[in-house]
């Protein structure tokens, strides 16, 4: 092996123990986020003893990610995002991520409009995460494409 080949190999393994952390982290920041949530509305903790259990979050913090929460409930549920960094970091396997993804009833991102006119913004949808997925190299080409053929096939909401 050339030692061009050999620092390539290194970079790539690199690479991949980068997006494994990374995805572990993204999907611990996920799960603390709900715990944290429940901590405060079921267990009844306060902000200032879930600052203090949690350690890096800040009492302010909490408060925010619980008006957050609050504001849109949804923000608990898993997201197609979540699922795939749980695969990239190996929690679940592939199939267990395709068979969540091709069952998921995607939203689609859109313009922002006020008063009928467009904005500049932009709200991303469910399939967004998986077209960054795809970029990013979380998905291959041919699961993106049963994704795509799927969400293609898929009626309309």
């Amino acid at each position: 092996m050339s030692t061009e080949s050999v620092s390539q190999t290194m970079a790539h393994q690199a690479e991949q123990r980068l997006a494994v952390i990374a995805a572990r982290r993204r999907v611990a920041e996920r799960e603390l986020e709900r715990e944290i949530y429940e901590a405060a509305t079921v267990q009844g903790l306060s902000q200032r003893q879930i600052s203090d259990l949690v350690g890096n979050q800040s009492q302010a913090t909490i408060q925010r990610i619980l008006r957050r929460v609050n504001d849109d409930p949804s923000q608990l549920k898993p997201k197609p995002s979540e699922i795939i960094d749980q695969r990239t970091a190996g929690m679940i396997t592939t199939e267990q991520m395709m068979d969540t993804l091709m069952n998921w009833r995607y939203t689609v991102g859109d313009v922002v409009r006020i008063g009928g006119v467009a904005t500049d913004a932009y709200m991303t949808g469910d399939w967004d995460a998986i077209e960054m997925a795809f970029y990013r190299g979380q998905l291959s080409d041919d699961e993106f494409q049963q994704l795509a053929d799927r969400q293609r096939d898929a009626p309309l909401p």
